[in-house]
């Protein structure tokens, strides 16, 4: 996110940032981590959010707090700093000062790794925003930073902010971190509007985080999300990039257990309060945009459930729509329906229940299970009932090349084979899209084309 006016960084802080040179990265060659230490590392974080200006900042940082605190770190291991004149919950002044200092000072050892996650505006040159101090962070003085507090240690560092790019670069690539970046060094990041919950880096970071086996895991989804909103919203790509060590590759994230069991299980906690179209946790244009469609789901019979993503997109089925479907047919296309549209969503309601808050405040957001590329598996074949999954095999019976066609918005499948694998897929689409007026073609042979929202 862009900010428009320029800031003048203080003599004192100046040097306090300068005072140490960046030490020579060692050769890849001269760091490794055992796979068994990797699994098992106690991860020291530090969270800025360093603008109030809106609240989108602080959402993330709170959020990636609670679920920090659910994957187990302990809660004196994990700092939260805060652009607001008076932060509560126990949140720090994220001035340059205190960022710098918290970060060097983070002292980690055998067995740690440090964790450094910052959300705000971005100067394309000067660096990270702080408006707290008036200063920005540029990569240099995070650096020096790391090397103080993180010396040699597995680093994992997420700079969400426009043109952050230069974070994913020398001098910051050391052979012991990870780098994530919301957007190339030229290209602005996008979401951090007035009614915004999230920008939409931060929403589809947040998003990817559980059951994520790896860090480049995290990385993928994360920026297949943000391909799919910004496409959705009309915003030039921003470019997420990413720096991987070689000596992390094999490194864990932290919330690979977190959820557990079956990796597309819907897992809902209902909280005390009962479904109201007023009360969505939406950019209020959003709702008032949608007011019949969430009426209507109100109104309509169980079983039912309603997904949706921080900043609009949606998804939800019930009984007139999708037919004889279950109530966890209805919780799983309800999902998938908002990923596609939507990328990183919530399983906000099922028939009259809203899911439990994290102690944020904040809604929880659901796992990724909509399958988008490899091997066909009629298990796992999305936007359709379990009682129609018997089509896919009637699918494959038919001879190559074949394409296979789903209704996003209502469960319809249609299906077929042709001389040329172009014959089929229109062949698919116009029988889809006869039945349903959102159709996509999700395989051709036995492959999952899926891929990413790109309209």
């Amino acid at each position: 996110m862009a900010r428009g006016r320029r800031w003048w960084v203080g003599l004192a802080l100046l040097a306090i940032a300068s005072c140490q040179g960046p030490a020579d990265p060692p050769s890849d060659a001269t760091i490794a981590f055992a796979p068994a230490a990797l699994a098992s590392l106690r991860f020291k974080a530090v969270l800025v959010a360093g603008d109030d200006a809106q609240p989108v900042f602080d959402n993330a940082t709170r959020h990636l707090h609670d679920r920090l605190i659910a994957a187990g770190l302990a809660a004196e291991n994990v700092h939260r700093l805060s652009a607001a004149d008076r932060p509560g919950d126990g949140a720090e002044a994220a001035t340059l000062a205190a960022v710098v200092g918290r970060i060097a000072g983070l002292a980690a050892g055998a067995g740690e790794g440090c964790l450094v996650f910052l959300s705000s505006h971005g100067n394309p040159r000067a660096g990270f925003v702080l408006a707290r101090s008036h200063d920005y962070l540029t990569p240099a003085a995070l650096d020096r930073a790391l090397v103080a507090g993180c010396p040699g240690v597995p680093t994992v560092v997420v700079v969400s902010s426009c043109y952050s790019g230069s974070f994913a670069a020398p001098p910051m690539t050391r052979p012991n971190r990870i780098i994530l970046a919301a957007a190339r060094r030229d290209r602005p990041s996008f979401g951090c509007g007035v009614g915004q919950t999230y920008s939409v880096f931060d929403q589809c970071f947040l998003g990817s985080l559980d059951g994520a086996a790896s860090w480049p895991a995290i990385f993928a989804r994360a920026r297949g999300c943000v391909a799919t909103r910004e496409s959705a919203r009309h915003e030039p790509p921003s470019e997420p990039q990413g720096f991987f060590a070689a000596a992390l590759a094999d490194m864990p994230a932290p919330w690979r257990a977190v959820v557990g069991g079956d990796a597309r299980a819907i897992r809902f906690i209902a909280g005390p309060v009962r479904f109201s179209p007023d009360a969505l946790p939406l950019p209020p244009r959003e709702r008032r945009r949608n007011a019949a469609s969430f009426a209507r789901y109100r109104d309509a019979a169980g079983p039912k459930a309603l997904a949706l993503s921080p900043d609009g997109a949606f998804g939800w089925y019930q009984r007139s729509a999708a037919g004889p479907h279950t109530k966890d047919d209805a919780e799983r296309m309800a999902l998938e329906t908002c990923e596609w549209y939507g990328g990183a969503c919530v399983l906000y309601a099922v028939d009259d229940a809203v899911v439990a808050k994290l102690p944020s405040g904040l809604v929880p957001f659901h796992r990724p299970i909509l399958v988008r590329s490899g091997p066909l598996d009629a298990a796992t074949v999305p936007f359709i009932r379990d009682d129609q999954r018997g089509l896919v095999a009637a699918y494959r019976a038919l001879p190559p090349p074949r394409a296979l066609a789903l209704g996003v918005e209502a469960p319809v499948v249609e299906y077929a084979s042709a001389a040329t694998m172009a014959e089929a897929r229109g062949a698919a689409l116009r029988r889809c899209r006869a039945a349903a007026p959102d159709c996509v073609v999700y395989a051709e042979d036995d492959t999952v084309v899926l891929g990413y929202d790109t309209r």
